[in-house]
């Protein structure tokens, strides 16, 4: 008990609003002074942190492209046996490519001339790829003949020249094509080749009247052919004269009978758009093994810069945050009595454990199961991630800390239960309200996920239950000022 009964207890530990405000300012330019000082010694491991942070994000998207090339696999059970550990233990993916068949038998004639240096094919030949195939309707060559029959019976100038170049043995494929319906695309292509190897096509009136009609139609890219310079009209005459260069002009690699059949196979698949694909190299699909290499990207010049600061705010931040957490919790000790400053010294260590204790769980154990989960609609939806670092540093940033203030719970339970606000009754008798009020801030404090959100609200849920048992276990410091009297 006080000697003096009129003496004021709390004389010594009362505060103005103004020194509040003084208290405050002076709390936040140490603090600020201390985060200046981090980001000093930050800047000298930017470069470790960026590494670092893209570890979790390099697995995740290791792990899409590994269960991609699974996937493509899968109806395949001898393909998954050789395959698996290529894919799983190597990160090797593959990718079709459309590779040009002409440029790949020239190529592997010259690499392998014992095996295959005496392989006959004849370039620009027409493959079966080059009739129209529409989804779910058969290959346009009957079609084609059954026209070109119809057109030779009608007694037409173009369809008699070509009827004309035939042998009897083409003759009949071009019977059994027309007429009887057992003639297979190998038959037709056979036809279409013999027209392409013939010297006469190009130059002959009547072809070149259907190619006429094709060039004249407002299609851009023949006016590549035409070399007169107008935009606005193409020159026929000029780009059969490109053609017929394309002929006469030595070209490395090629005969001229090449060069012939390639502007015979264009000019046969302008006269008949209807059946034919317009002129390409014949290709074919190839599967290319390639290990994956991950990498992020930044899409402008000044980015990485930018990022590397972030880093080393970052840094900064996690260095400096012991003396930060200490300045908070000093504004708040300047306001309680004497006997509640100690406090201070028993939640400070707490609070920073519990803060980087879920900062860490969510950059170790919840951010790559996450991007798993997440990366999955990617793959679902076959399209493929290609996320900027930029906006991966603010995921990085935002989920640790939303686990880090998240993780405050059992403190912020326990300094409820000492002002007497809540009590370690209402704490159990409300355990069912207060996990659902949990899963519902962890939906807010995490990606728009369910997977991050289970992964927040189950740690929240253990941390609920110690608070409670921090509550009923944790001695309470004695009061000096219990003894009751009347000052007065």
């Amino acid at each position: 008990m006080a000697k003096n009964p009129k003496e004021d207890l709390f004389a010594d530990s009362t505060m103005t609003f103004g020194e509040h405000l003084e208290e405050l300012r002076q709390c936040l330019f140490r603090a600020a002074i201390g985060l200046v000082i981090g980001v000093g010694f930050g800047l000298f491991y930017a470069d470790d942190v960026i590494k670092q942070i893209q570890v979790p994000l390099k697995a995740s998207l290791r792990s899409y492209y590994r269960n991609a090339a699974l996937d493509r696999i899968q109806d395949d059970d001898i393909a998954q046996a050789e395959l698996a550990g290529l894919i799983t233990k190597e990160d090797y993916v593959s990718n079709d490519i459309e590779v040009e068949l002409d440029k790949l038998l020239m190529r592997l004639k010259v690499a392998v001339p014992q095996q295959l240096g005496a392989l006959d094919f004849a370039l620009y030949s027409f493959v079966p790829d080059d009739f129209i195939l529409e989804a779910g309707e058969p290959s346009k060559h009957t079609d084609f003949f059954r026209n070109f029959k119809t057109a030779f019976d009608s007694k037409q100038p173009w369809a008699a020249f070509l009827y004309g170049l035939l042998d009897e043995a083409q003759q009949a494929a071009v019977e059994r094509l027309t007429r009887t319906g057992d003639g297979t695309a190998a038959d037709a292509i056979a036809v279409l080749n013999h027209w392409a190897n013939d010297p006469t096509v190009f130059n002959n009136e009547h072809i070149r009247e259907l190619v006429k009609t094709s060039i004249e139609a407002p299609d851009a890219w023949w006016s590549e052919l035409d070399t007169s310079g107008d935009e606005n009209k193409i020159d026929v005459d000029k780009v059969f004269g490109t053609l017929t260069n394309a002929i006469e002009q030595p070209s490395v690699g090629t005969t001229i009978e090449d060069r012939r059949r390639r502007v015979n196979k264009f000019a046969l698949s302008s006269a008949f758009p209807e059946y034919l694909r317009s002129a390409r190299p014949a290709t074919i699909t190839l599967p290319v093994w390639e290990k994956k290499d991950i990498r992020v990207q930044t899409l402008n010049a000044h980015e990485g810069f930018m990022i590397w600061l972030k880093a080393a705010f970052i840094a900064g931040f996690v260095i400096g945050s012991p003396w930060i957490f200490f300045q908070v919790w000093a504004f708040v000790a300047a306001g309680l009595y004497p006997h509640e400053r100690k406090y201070v010294y028993i939640y400070l260590p707490f609070c920073l454990a519990l803060f980087f204790g879920g900062a860490a769980m969510a950059f170790f154990v919840v951010m790559e199961p996450v991007l798993d989960f997440l990366f999955s609609y990617n793959r679902m939806m076959a399209i493929d991630p290609d996320p900027r670092i930029s906006e991966w540093l603010g995921f990085v940033l935002f989920l640790p800390i939303g686990f880090g203030i998240a993780f405050q719970l059992p403190l912020v339970m326990l300094m409820l239960q000492r002002i007497g606000i809540f009590t370690t009754k209402a704490y159990l008798a409300k355990w069912r309200v207060a996990i659902l009020v949990i899963f519902i801030i962890a939906m807010f404090l995490t990606p728009a996920d369910p997977l991050s959100m289970l992964l927040l609200g189950g740690p929240l849920t253990v941390l609920y239950f110690l608070g409670i048992l921090l509550c009923r276990f944790m001695p309470r410091s004695k009061n000096p000022y219990a003894e009751s009297y009347d000052p007065v």
